[in-house]
């Protein structure tokens, strides 16, 4: 990416950061609860069977809590975020550098949920200990890379590939042609990269939820060739964005 670009996102990064600080508490509770009741409401959503939410942060985004509850208490499988360091495959120096990774692990009840311990940001965050007993949703147990950077999930073969049938997809910013910009660290992109181009799993179906402000006109996003465009975005002013609205 070149500096201008990175400048550009940087730049826009912190004119969202801006609108949303001027939310109230009571503003983002309701636009999260009307943002929520579209995507539980989206047939996507009826029909699937395993699907992975972000946990949201307790300010400046959408809240997740009310989508975990209901797909939870529906049956269905329920896979959220995990964040480690794994070796990086592309460094050739003697110290091996690590690279932050993200990965998709099954949350196993409401209860669970309720419970979960919050990172130094106010995120709910799963236990590090029970990490490997726990499914991913690229395949088999636990983390899908080993601590040298090589894949554990990826050798697995039919039923154990895993899969997911929806992602909801947090974002700093959304538009009507489906482009998405996220915090910076690249962990969405990185993950669909590596669950969509082995062949042995079917690519998601990406709602995106955000607040009103945090929808632009098109064209103000910069997208890169390894981001994601998302299917759908449901907005806290009651909209639901598809590709349509772009046309």
């Amino acid at each position: 990416m070149s500096t201008e670009a990175r400048e550009a996102k940087k730049a826009l990064r912190k004119d969202i950061k801006q609108r949303l600080s001027a939310l109230t508490e009571e503003q983002v509770t309701k636009q999260s609860r009307i943002a929520q009741e579209i995507i539980t409401s989206l047939p996507q959503f009826k029909n699937a069977k395993r699907i992975s939410i972000y946990l949201s942060m307790p300010t400046s985004e959408a809240r997740t809590d009310s989508i975990v509850r209901d797909a939870l208490g529906t049956g269905k499988k329920v896979f959220v975020p995990y964040i480690y360091s794994a070796a990086n495959p592309q460094t050739a120096s003697a110290t091996t550098k690590t690279r932050k990774v993200m990965d998709m692990l099954r949350l196993t009840s409401t209860q669970e949920f309720e419970g979960l311990g919050r990172d130094s940001w106010g995120i709910p965050h799963l236990p590090s200990g029970s990490v490997s007993e726990r499914e991913n949703a690229m395949g088999g147990l636990g983390r899908s890379l080993s601590g040298d950077g090589t894949g554990t999930a990826s050798n697995l073969e039919g039923d154990e590939c895993g899969g997911l049938d929806l992602i909801v997809v947090p974002g700093v910013a959304f538009d009507s042609e489906m482009s998405r910009m996220g915090h910076g660290a690249g962990f969405y992109d990185n993950l669909l990269t590596r669950f969509c181009t082995d062949g042995k799993r079917s690519k998601p179906f990406l709602v995106g939820l955000c607040l009103a402000e945090q929808v632009l006109p098109p064209g103000r996003i910069l997208m890169q060739e390894w981001d994601w465009e998302v299917d759908a975005v449901a907005v806290g002013d009651g909209r639901l964005l598809t590709l349509k609205d772009g046309e």
